[in-house]
């Protein structure tokens, strides 16, 4: 497996008839895959489930740098 600092994220639309080489070069050369809503599920996951400012905190801050004088 290679180091992760060398690793290069593509985004690649396959036809469905190439699907099945296209899995076969993917494990011949130990690559990993996932699609998009894999991606997206990954990334809503590792969002933080509580908000770190309430909506009326981030209202404050814009009105704040938006009328300030």
């Amino acid at each position: 497996m290679t180091n992760s600092a060398t690793i290069q994220g593509v985004y690649v639309n396959v036809p469905t008839v190439d699907w099945s080489l296209f899995r076969e070069l993917i494990r011949k050369f130990g690559w990993q895959v996932e699609t998009r809503e894999q991606m997206l599920d990954r990334f809503i996951s590792s969002r933080s489930a509580s908000p770190m400012l309430s909506e009326s905190e981030v209202m404050d801050e814009v009105r704040a740098v938006r009328y300030a004088k």
